[in-house]
């Protein structure tokens, strides 16, 4: 591709443009047109996922990269303009293709949601066939803490019965999560913790923790 065909399909706009405010409004108007700006500012950052994914599933289906001097899309992908990782375009483009193509939910409630969360329940919905239910776990597991939303991501998706472990702040306890008829448990009896007078960073991190450290002669 010759420049003058790059520079004809290659805009150059200020990312500004759409977001400027003008600099002769009384201090009230600006602080509200700055905030207007701001919100219109986030909203576009949070959708923006959904824009890549439609767009860029545009041009894997349609090979529209062929137009663009590309072998394929992968190379397409790569370009120094798009500079795009594998995993992150086809993470954009599952989420646009299961939430809006076939949940057809609305982008804007979408929008409202982790990008990565959103992918990583993918797997698991698709096995739900109740569309109802489809939407109760959408709506449960988007609203859990990060710690316990990977918790349940990798209970719903274990495949080979593997225990999962997590340290418990309720219990104060590490919890095991696992199946009787696959599993053996080794029981190592009560946990002493020694620590070397050296090791400054244990200490302070089990003080921290609520633990009660005495020396030991």
């Amino acid at each position: 591709m010759t420049d003058t065909y790059l520079d004809k399909y290659q805009p150059k706009t200020s990312i500004f443009e759409h977001f400027e405010v003008a600099s002769d409004l009384a201090p009230t108007d600006k602080a509200f047109k700055t905030w207007e700006k701001l919100l219109a500012a986030k909203r576009n950052h949070d959708g923006l996922f959904l824009v890549i994914g439609k767009l860029l599933k545009d041009v894997r289906d349609q090979q529209l990269y062929k137009h663009l001097d590309y072998p394929d899309f992968k190379q397409f992908l790569a370009s120094e303009e798009l500079s795009f990782s594998r995993e992150k375009a086809y993470m954009c483009i599952k989420v646009y293709e299961y939430y809006i193509d076939v949940l057809q939910l609305d982008p804007e409630s979408v929008n409202k949601m982790n990008v990565s969360r959103l992918s990583m329940m993918v797997p698991i919905l698709k096995k739900i066939e109740d569309p109802k239910e489809v939407m109760r776990q959408i709506e449960d597991m988007s609203s859990l803490r990060h710690g316990d939303f990977l918790r349940q991501v990798k209970e719903k998706s274990n495949r080979d019965g593997k225990p999962t472990i997590y340290y418990s702040e309720e219990y104060a306890k590490w919890v095991i999560n696992y199946y009787g008829s696959n599993t053996h448990l080794n029981d190592l009896g009560e946990f002493v913790f020694e620590w070397d007078r050296t090791d400054i960073n244990a200490k302070q991190f089990l003080e921290e923790q609520g633990v009660i450290i005495t020396k030991k002669d």
